[in-house]
């Protein structure tokens, strides 16, 4: 819970570690996250339930997280979505996410940046 409300995340990633650390810092202050091994099992996550923010790996097998991104229905409200890679992202890429994406994260991604990016993310989110 942040500031009594219960914010969900979930968190995409085909690295255990990884996944596993993104998911045990957001949980650390306070975010309820689910957990997904590839593209594939973010979205039937995403079918099961409705988060406030996806933290999406962009190179997973299965799906990669572009693909993820332009497969969620903009169900209202939309999830915040958050990108991270450890490659670049072009800026075509970007340009076609537009604004389905709030911020693009340089793995590794130090975990006071996860944190300030993810309550960032929040904040765009309107009340219930």
């Amino acid at each position: 819970m942040i500031d009594g409300v219960e914010v969900h995340v979930l968190v995409a990633d085909d690295n255990d570690g990884i996944r596993d650390t993104t998911a045990a810092i957001l949980r650390s202050v306070g975010y309820t996250v689910t957990e997904a091994q590839d593209g594939e099992a973010a979205l039937a996550e995403f079918n099961q339930k409705p988060f406030d923010v996806v933290v999406l790996d962009e190179r997973m097998p299965k799906l990669n997280g572009t693909e993820v991104v332009r497969t969620l229905s903009p169900v209202p409200p939309p999830p915040v979505i958050m990108m991270a890679s450890a490659y670049d992202f072009d800026s075509d890429l970007r340009q076609h996410l537009g604004q389905r994406v709030f911020k693009y994260l340089k793995k590794p991604v130090p975990p006071k940046v996860l944190i300030e990016a993810v309550s960032a993310a929040c904040a765009t989110i309107p009340p219930p």
